[in-house]
């Protein structure tokens, strides 16, 4: 329903409305009563079924006209007649029950001094309402009350039985007044007296309550008191805000920061419109670190205000420093879609794509990082963000090629390039002897990791460079796949320089030797065919090689280095005549 611009728009024509019921009574009947200070708002009960709009309707008429009648010396009600015209002269139907929320508005614009809301729902066999008492300005009625009666009670009977049912509230209502008149004329102990009176019949009414905290605060009485006195007006009327926000400010001056939040939170609940205090409590949860509270008190103002970019930004913060990775996902997406120049913030699409990461949403990851590198193709922090979202989706060739972005940017990207060879050396390389070696990649492999030997001088970095040479160079030349032995033989003999600690130093020259051996047996058999006096010499440092280093592994397998070794030795004599048979120079 819209906002009831009450002040704005039909302050004279109203307030003319208003004049003339009050002087539309005789002169003298004026005179013979006393006009009671106090005026009361009844609104038309909000029904649960629309059917029975016309019923309440008629119901709230009936019960204005027996509560002016009976209550006609106590309190003032404001008729039928007068409410009609103030709701249509702002564009409502006085035929349907207005919302409670718009009462307040209306309350004040009409001077109200208390107003009446209540809901009306049926039964099987009987019609019942719920009746809350608001105490606007001092008219001391407050709380709430249920009432039933039988199906089939007309709506004038059933106005009659609930104007009846409140005589209690009303004597009460004076009392509360009283209880105030007391404490302004400065006779705390008559006043503490009066809400005594009230509690006797209503033990939490809230407008007594609420006086005699004032009470204890006159007569400085300790604030343990206040607190007590400001509980039993809550608990007579969850909805009252003021009480809500006094209490919460007297259990600040206790100390007691959670129980003020809590007090803040209900407060909310009767004032779900109030953005200052939404804000105000949200970021009291954040302080306290209760980032779920303080989501779902922003989500309830967001419910009702979903561009609030203050409320957004405070969600924001809360799912981040909470780490509510798919909260923050979501939030930063939905500020993105209401203020554009985040689209021009490189900042801000590392930090989405960070919550996407951290969920993980894979979806996501590859949305925000396509959108970063668009808007900022020159990031490198983007395209790393890229890579790894292409990583993610098992996306491989894209993925490579988002590491050549990022290292044609930078070359010394350390990391980067670390990343991008190891994406080539991991899973999606197949060594089986079944399957052809993908020689390119081992290739591409090597130059990436020479390229971050040659930028770093840590040992941890070093040490990995030496594990990633070595892991797939140990296969290849445990399996014996002749294509890749000579990348298995730089391989290893790149882990043995790279391995600052020497963890690797035995098993890598263990299957270095193997590579090795392998490899001089075949050349052996070329040398002998081409009687090349050059391969000649190739081949004899192959095996001296060959042999040093089956001689350092030998522990990881002494069988196999002792079968080997003989080899060597065989193959290294037979170098010896080969210079001699095949007339080299200088033999």
């Amino acid at each position: 329903m819209q906002h009831i611009g009450w002040l704005v728009r039909r302050t004279a024509l109203v307030g003319a409305v208003l004049v003339a019921g009050a002087t539309s009574e005789p002169a003298e009947a004026q005179l013979a009563r006393r006009a009671p200070a106090e005026r009361i708002l009844v609104l038309a009960p909000v029904p649960a079924n629309d059917a029975d709009t016309t019923y309440a309707v008629e119901f709230a008429n009936a019960l204005r006209d027996r509560m002016t009648f009976k209550y006609r010396f106590r309190m003032g009600v404001i008729s039928s007649e007068n409410i009609c015209e103030a709701l249509e002269a702002s564009g409502f139907s006085c035929r349907v029950p207005l919302a409670p929320d718009n009462a307040p508005a209306l309350a004040r614009f009409m001077q109200a001094s208390g107003y009446v809301v209540s809901w009306m729902h049926r039964t099987n066999d009987s019609i019942v309402l719920r009746v809350r008492m608001v105490d606007n300005a001092g008219s001391g009625l407050a709380g709430w009350e249920r009432f039933a009666t039988v199906k089939g009670t007309t709506a004038a009977n059933f106005g009659n039985q609930v104007s009846d049912g409140l005589d209690d509230r009303i004597k009460a209502a004076e009392l509360a007044r009283e209880c105030s008149e007391r404490r302004s004329r400065g006779d705390p102990k008559g006043a503490a007296e009066r809400a005594d009176r009230v509690f006797q019949m209503y033990p939490n009414h809230p407008s007594a309550a609420q006086c005699l905290a004032f009470v204890y605060e006159v007569q400085r009485q300790p604030i343990d008191s206040l607190v007590s006195a400001l509980r039993r007006a809550v608990a007579g009327d969850s909805l009252n805000g003021r009480a809500w926000e006094e209490l919460g400010r007297r259990l600040q001056g206790q100390g007691d920061t959670a129980g003020a939040l809590r007090a803040f939170r209900s407060q909310l609940r009767a004032e779900p419109g109030n953005g200052p205090l939404r804000l105000g409590v949200a970021a009291g949860f954040v302080t306290q670190k209760d980032y779920e509270q303080a989501v779902e008190v922003l989500d309830e103002g967001l419910t009702m205000n979903p561009g609030d970019i203050p409320m957004l930004a405070l969600k924001e913060r809360a799912c981040l420093e909470g780490s509510l990775w798919r909260c923050a996902l979501e939030t930063l997406a939905q500020e993105a879609q209401i203020d554009t120049t985040l689209a021009r913030d490189s900042i801000f699409y590392q930090k989405i794509f960070g919550a996407a990461q951290s969920v993980p949403d894979t979806a996501a990851m590859l949305e925000w990082s396509e959108r970063g590198v668009r808007a900022f193709p020159t990031s490198g922090a983007l395209w790393r963000a890229r890579a790894a979202a292409l990583k993610a989706a098992d996306q491989r060739a894209e993925a490579l090629d988002a590491y050549d972005r990022i290292l044609a940017l930078d070359s010394s990207q350390v990391s980067s390039a670390l990343g991008a060879a190891q994406y080539l050396l991991d899973s999606s390389l197949v060594i089986d002897t079944g399957v052809p070696l993908d020689t390119a990649r081992l290739f591409k492999a090597e130059r990436l990791l020479e390229l971050v030997g040659r930028h770093t001088s840590d040992t941890v970095t070093s040490m990995n460079l030496a594990a990633l040479f070595y892991n797939p160079a140990a296969k290849i030349a445990q399996l014996r796949i002749r294509p890749g032995l000579p990348i298995a033989s730089r391989f290893l003999e790149r882990a043995i320089y790279y391995d600052l600690r020497g963890s690797l130093r035995v098993p890598a020259n263990f299957f270095l030797g193997l590579a090795l051996f392998f490899q001089v047996t075949e050349l052996d058999q070329q040398v002998r065919q081409t009687k090349s006096c050059d391969l000649v010499d190739v081949e004899a440092a192959m095996a001296q090689k060959a042999k040093t280093a089956l001689t350092v592994g030998r522990s990881i397998s002494p069988q196999v280095a002792n079968q080997l070794l003989p080899y060597v030795d065989q193959i290294e004599a037979a170098i010896k005549t080969y210079k001699p048979a095949f007339r080299c120079p200088g033999a």
